[in-house]
């Protein structure tokens, strides 16, 4: 057992992996600046160098649709006792914190979930003023994407409504959660169109003119983008995302630009350093701007560029990126404007290994170009983490919703920072399934419209 070892084997040894190291590191280099020049050997090499990458995807991702089955540790002690609360009119568990619901509250929460009873996903519409589902769409998802590609997401079971968007006539526009064709139904389910010539992801958001801002995967970059880009990857373009602005009577776009693109012509390329990968953009959210401010104009809308960590401020009337903000925040998701010169960001704050980082919610000044923190005790005390996804929305007076989509779990904090309900995506064994983007609706004539549209809906089932 306790043999001696000739150091010169030893000295043999290492001055192995030190070859062996640097001819393999030379490999990598020149298969991802030069190119395939040695492909069989050096899909090996890429292949080999994957391995920790994408163990830590499985470790992040998992299976979308199956139990989270590792219950994070905010949820462990709860899961239990949650069975025991008392469910609202659907069967979904709401914990209450405050006895006294506020019974005026006159918003709505658009709620996709992954029903594990059902083995589907839904879509409910739950009024904010009892939590009480009041419409849960019926749509054939089998039949919408049976002549689809769309991945994992071609099922029924596969399938994730993404960040659904409901409007004035109760109507709905979404999505599988990623890289699908959108499309619209009716608020009975019927079919009402398809677009299917792009692979859309994240966010759907309405601007002032009701017209439909959505992120789009670009697969084969324009060749204006290209020539002004060195770098490519296993011989193809890197993957390019795009915004696109839709028609949501038609499903027609009405306008689309390559992110790329932007970020070129507005000479932020030289600047950057994202280019380094496969993925060097992935767009996650697109906010629109509603009204002029002494920051922006109305019709400009907010990028939040998770790869690079990074925010765009862009004018598309003019093609002009406008601001370019890097913060305390890091692979962030979904951006909102909360007053004439401050916007929110939800901060994943991602760190795969280190159990004591947390999610948190931003809030930018413009004014005083600094950040600050909201509800930072609030989250940390309900260990509120999601190193993918999630995001927050703002009501009327100031209520924050807050989804911790990785862990299937809904905040509501009131205006005055008490936490009010919490809810938890759990079926009667116990185990929680995905959420994928909620949203919150607190324009009054909006939620009266929808309302109204429930109520004298006339469907078949």
């Amino acid at each position: 057992m306790y043999k001696k070892i000739s150091i010169w084997l030893v000295i043999f040894v290492l001055l192995i992996i030190i070859i062996f190291t640097i001819l393999f590191g030379s490999l990598l280099v020149h298969y991802y600046e030069y190119g395939a020049r040695f492909p069989k050997i050096q899909k090996i090499a890429v292949s080999i160098a994957s391995v920790p990458i994408n163990f830590e995807k499985i470790i992040r991702f998992g299976n979308r649709l199956e139990p989270l089955k590792k219950i994070p540790t905010a949820h462990s002690e709860r899961v239990g006792e949650i069975t025991k609360v008392k469910k609202n009119n659907n069967g979904n568990y709401i914990k209450f914190y405050n006895k006294n619901l506020n019974s005026n509250r006159n918003e709505l929460l658009i709620l996709p979930r992954y029903d594990r009873q059902k083995q589907t996903s839904v879509v409910e519409i739950i009024d904010l003023s009892t939590l009480d589902v009041i419409h849960r769409y019926n749509h054939d998802i089998d039949n919408a994407y049976k002549d689809l590609n769309v991945g994992s997401g071609n099922t029924k079971k596969r399938f994730q409504y993404g960040h659904p968007l409901i409007l004035d006539d109760g109507s709905l526009i979404a999505k599988n959660v990623m890289f699908s064709p959108l499309f619209k139904i009716d608020i009975c389910g019927k079919d009402l169109w398809r677009n299917s010539n792009y692979k859309f992801h994240h966010s759907l958001e309405l601007d002032h003119e009701n017209n439909v801002w959505v992120t789009s995967s670009f697969k084969n970059i324009d060749d204006e983008v290209l020539k002004n880009i060195s770098i490519v990857r296993n011989g193809k373009p890197f993957s390019d995302d795009a915004i696109i602005k839709i028609n949501p009577k038609t499903g027609k776009v009405i306008f689309k630009k390559s992110v790329s693109a932007i970020l070129l012509e507005n000479n932020i390329f030289n600047d950057s350093d994202i280019y380094m990968s496969t993925d060097p953009i992935h767009l996650n959210d697109i906010q629109p701007v509603y009204e002029d401010g002494p920051f922006w104009k109305k019709g400009d809308v907010f990028l939040s560029l998770l790869r690079n960590s990074s925010i765009i401020h862009y004018r598309p009337e003019t093609n002009q990126l406008i601001n370019f903000i890097k913060g305390p925040f890091f692979e962030q998701h979904d951006i909102d404007i909360l007053s004439e010169n401050e916007i929110s960001v939800f901060n994943n704050n991602n760190s795969l290994m280190d159990d004591n980082k947390f999610s948190e919610l931003l809030v930018y000044n413009f004014e005083t170009n600094k950040f600050k923190k909201i509800l930072s005790n609030q989250l940390e005390s309900k260990s509120f983490k999601t190193e993918t996804e999630g995001l927050a929305d703002f009501s009327r007076d100031g209520s924050i919703m807050l989804e911790e989509t990785n862990g299937g779990r809904i905040l509501f904090y009131n205006e005055k920072g008490n936490l009010e309900w919490e809810f938890i995506n759990v079926s009667n064994d116990g185990k929680i399934y995905p959420i994928s983007w909620a949203r919150l609706i607190s324009n009054v004539n909006m939620v009266k419209n929808i309302k109204n549209s429930i109520d004298n809906q006339k469907c078949s089932n």
